[in-house]
């Protein structure tokens, strides 16, 4: 009699668990009263082995550490909740490099945004090495900024192969955007006083007092990467309503957390983000044109956040108002920063490196003294990413990075024109949403460099590209099938 044999996934859990347990008593004398790090070794430790096991697994365990960047970084302060994200990536990606090596098929490399975004890689890397470059170790930190989600979209295309792979990821950004976004709100009205209590790392949120109150951040590391979170979250949640099958309550509960993060962004006070969501809500409503449905979530949408807004303390009004969104202002806050990166291009078109000091962020826990190690010709944020990449890529930097993007936009709408179905429409109506609310959202900051926007913004694009293909292969699978059904009919015609 045979045995049956464990799946291998099963044996890796498995393993995980006893590596973790291994680790914890190991490190447990060394660590005694820390209970935090030693919580932390113990979940990293079990959530990288299953990572290891499953593309699917590694990308929402991604997804979930992104939307809680920040409050991992202030609740234990050390160099594995910084590159918490990075770890997961790239464990991600020697899952994928062992799988392609297995099965002799590497279907991502085939995307045609895989040749611009490779050469724009090469290129960022060679900056490292400009004459201005005074630290090597910041101008890793600044490379990281340019390059470091573009495998998100491999990792994602790779896994991303049936229609219950993307109802998933659907749902994981739905269960995270809700409780970030609720917690938004909740952080609006408390401040961070409950925050500081949990130890020193949340003192980096003094710095975003405003009046006599706060500006929230719930879980992430700012209130701009709350905000751009929570403006990508509400596309993503109105494309998944028609998406989704299955249990009725989940659709109303989509509509629903649309309305959370509406006002969680308000909370944010960010500006970038709004402009962002006006961006990417107007093209999704011109891509979808179902007149019943976008009418139906306009108008639950509106009370809901007409509700909820009661709750934020009249956030919008607070925060999106003449004064605070003026014609100026927003010329002033995308012009200023791109001429200042045009200026510079012209004095040096090659650029003045990566290693601006762009990036460090909290990686100065690990790069230490030399962070500051910035020459002055070189130093200074742009805040502005196409002025950016012309002040530190130069001239074919900006030219690289411009087909980048536009690569992801091309092979986006080629996807939304290939479906046929109203639920593929307007999934990838969304996820071209997100994408080009992104590209707005470049004018004034690092839409893809801070977590999760950029990795939502490479996901949304690999998620159309897959939404198309998973309807083309059911559609030529139905094509197929009539012809027999029809030949199966005739003979049984004949017989009788």
């Amino acid at each position: 009699m045979r045995r049956r044999r464990l799946p291998l996934t099963v044996l890796l859990m498995m393993a995980g668990v006893l590596g973790a347990g291994i680790a914890f008593l190991s490190a447990g004398p060394m660590l005694a009263g820390r209970t935090k790090e030693l919580l932390l070794l113990l979940g990293g430790s079990v959530g990288l082995i299953v990572a290891l096991s499953s593309l699917e697994v590694a990308m929402i365990e991604l997804m979930a550490i992104s939307y809680v960047d920040g409050f991992l970084k202030g609740l234990v302060v050390s160099t594995a909740t910084v590159f918490a994200k990075d770890i997961v990536l790239a464990i991600a990606l020697v899952r994928w490099l062992w799988l392609g090596l297995s099965r002799q098929r590497w279907d991502a490399l085939h995307l045609p945004v895989i040749l611009p975004a490779f050469l724009f890689i090469l290129y960022c890397a060679a900056e490292m090495f400009n004459t201005e470059t005074a630290s090597m170790l910041v101008a890793l930190a600044g490379l990281r900024t340019w390059v470091v989600w573009i495998a998100v979209l491999v990792v994602a295309y790779e896994y991303m192969t049936t229609r219950a792979h993307i109802e998933r990821m659907l749902v994981t950004i739905v269960l995270l955007s809700l409780g970030t976004g609720t917690y938004a709100i909740i952080q609006w009205n408390l401040g961070f006083e409950h925050l500081y209590a949990l130890g020193p790392g949340f003192d980096f949120y003094n710095r975003f007092g405003w009046g006599s109150g706060v500006r929230a951040v719930s879980t992430f590391v700012g209130p701009g990467a709350l905000g751009d979170a929570m403006s990508l979250s509400a596309i993503f949640c109105i494309g998944a309503v028609l998406y989704v099958r299955g249990k009725a309550w989940l659709k109303p509960l989509m509509i629903g957390t649309a309305a959370v993060c509406l006002v969680a962004l308000a909370t944010s006070a960010s500006r970038a983000p709004l402009l962002g969501l006006v961006i990417g809500g107007l093209s999704l409503l011109l891509l979808i044109r179902r007149p019943r449905f976008l009418f139906a979530v306009v108008v639950i949408g509106v009370l809901a956040v007409v509700v909820l807004n009661n709750y934020a303390g009249g956030a919008f009004e607070a925060r999106y108002n003449p004064q605070m969104l003026s014609y100026r202002t927003v010329v002033s806050r995308t012009m200023g920063p791109m001429l200042n990166g045009i200026n510079s291009a012209f004095e040096r078109p090659l650029g003045v490196g990566v290693a601006t000091g762009t990036g460090v962020g909290r990686g100065e826990l690990v790069v230490g003294r030399e962070a500051m190690a910035v020459k002055r010709t070189a130093g200074g944020m742009v805040e502005n990413e196409y002025g950016r990449a012309l002040r530190e890529l130069g001239f074919p930097g900006l030219a690289l990075f411009l087909w980048l993007l536009y690569g992801t936009v091309r092979m986006t709408v080629a996807s939304f024109r290939r479906v046929r179905t109203v639920e593929s429409r307007a999934l990838i109506a969304a996820c071209l949403a997100v994408v080009v609310s992104t590209l707005a959202r470049l004018a004034v900051g690092s839409a893809i460099y801070l977590v999760p926007g950029g990795p939502l913004f490479w996901l949304a694009a690999a998620m159309a590209v897959r939404t198309a293909e998973i309807e083309t292969a059911s559609r030529q699978a139905v094509c197929e099938a009539a012809p027999e059904f029809e030949l199966g009919n005739r003979k049984a015609s004949r017989s009788l």
